[in-house]
């Protein structure tokens, strides 16, 4: 499903968040690589210097920056009230025999280690520096270390500060082939001045397009390539230089910065109005779950079988679509017990085999994959007394626990999962 981003909120997940409230840089467990990650190495050294593109930077690492380091090189990250300001300043002569012949320092963040995702809505909020052969940029490369695919998010040169350009790289497919296995869409566009102050950069990557963003606002539309369709992870950095950019000339104010307020991701959240209650009757005198998306049958249930006690809204249900399974409902004209599947060999079994189940069809939707269910999933159970052939459902971590620690030493056995749905909505209920 498409991402908003003037509508997170309702059309998103955030899955990672970098605040800049201090600069904490890779420790084996957390915080953002200061590096080149595996791909870069056939064309630029450790640091991310990138001789492959004619540019003059060397980024500094965060420890070689960091206050005390053996080397002394000028640290490029400073962090204060909540934004990290990545700076690039021509090197010192006694500093230049450190920097493998390059002429200025900068700095480059990533996020190789910490976080990658596969689709979503990416965006950093910044203020990028005016200046010729200055080279800000926000983009993302693929976890795996392989090149093309690469998105970027959005590029600027300092000499032209309203000129944003959008672009996607790919092995495959794209508008324009720059060699056997390299092409690309992009697209030039006309925005307000991106050195006036802070704007925000997005692009909403979707298995069939990516839609990039200037201040929430649309600027550029391309289909997704097929080998973008992996895990990417995230880079922000300052170049200085190149064939692009051009070389900084005297009109070029140093130290530049390239001043960051944020960097977020978000997965695609299931739309509220997508889902469907689910509502959960439990009949007291025989243990049996009955589940009804229908509101008739509710009202119907409510009025007429008084054994049955509503207990609210069990889950939510997805619409029908490419993502959801049909959740089939049988009740057995014997005992009046409903039993619920998502396995279509399941039921065609109880259909050839158990003639005592009638089978009431299609009882409502649920995620063909657990993560399409986004932060909100909720994973229902299934167990089986095999004493009397009964069954019950329980939604939720919590819910099984608290059943399981309930039925120990009786006939109950744990089925394992049935089928995974949408955590319900807190607050809009009437019941």
């Amino acid at each position: 499903m498409a991402i908003d981003p003037n509508n997170l909120s309702q059309t998103a997940t955030l899955t990672f968040a970098e605040e800049f409230d201090a600069f904490d840089t890779w420790n084996g467990t957390t915080g953002l690589d200061t590096v080149g990650a595996p791909q870069w190495s056939t064309k630029i050294r450790a640091t991310g210097t990138m001789p492959y593109n004619d540019e003059s930077q060397y980024y500094v690492a965060g420890a070689d920056g960091a206050a005390g380091a053996g080397n002394s090189l000028p640290n490029p990250f400073h962090v204060a009230d909540g934004a990290l300001t990545i700076f690039a300043a021509p090197a010192a002569p006694d500093i230049q025999g450190s920097l493998e012949g390059q002429a200025y320092t900068s700095g480059m963040i990533n996020t190789y280690h910490e976080f990658s995702q596969t689709y979503g809505y990416f965006e950093m909020r910044a203020e990028l520096p005016a200046g010729h052969g200055l080279w800000p940029a926000f983009w993302m490369l693929p976890e795996d270390g392989s090149w093309p695919p690469e998105l970027d998010v959005m590029e600027m040169i300092g000499s032209e500060p309203t000129t944003l350009r959008n672009t996607v790289h790919s092995q495959v497919s794209g508008d324009q082939k720059v060699d056997a296995t390299h092409y690309l869409n992009e697209a030039n566009v006309t925005v307000s001045d991106m050195t006036s102050g802070f704007h925000t950069y997005g692009v909403d990557w979707e298995p069939d397009t990516i839609t990039w963003y200037y201040d929430g606002q649309p600027t550029f539309q391309a289909a997704t390539p097929a080998d973008l369709d992996k895990p990417m992870y995230l880079i922000a950095n300052l170049a200085v230089g190149g064939a692009w950019a051009g070389d900084p000339d005297a009109t070029t104010p140093v130290p530049a910065q390239m001043t960051i307020d944020y960097i977020h991701a978000y997965a695609s959240a299931p739309a509220s109005s997508a889902l469907t209650d689910t509502f959960h009757f439990r009949d007291a005198g025989t243990g049996d779950d009955l589940y009804t998306t229908s509101p008739s049958e509710r009202q119907y249930i409510a009025q007429n079988l008084p054994s049955y006690t509503e207990e609210g809204v069990a889950w939510m249900a997805p619409a029908p679509s490419a993502d959801t399974v049909d959740v089939f409902r049988f009740v057995d004209t014997r005992t009046g017990e409903h039993f619920y599947t998502a396995s279509i060999a399941e039921r065609n079994h109880i259909d050839a085999m158990m003639p005592s189940f009638h089978d009431e069809g299609v009882a409502f939707q649920a995620y063909a994959d657990p993560a399409l269910a986004g932060a909100d999933a909720l994973t229902v159970q299934r167990f089986l007394d095999t004493a009397t052939g009964d069954h019950h459902y329980t939604a939720g971590d919590a819910e099984t626990a608290a059943f399981e620690q309930a039925q120990t030493g009786a006939n109950w056995v744990h089925e394992g999962v049935a089928f995974t749905v949408h955590t319900p909505v807190t607050g809009t209920l009437d019941y």
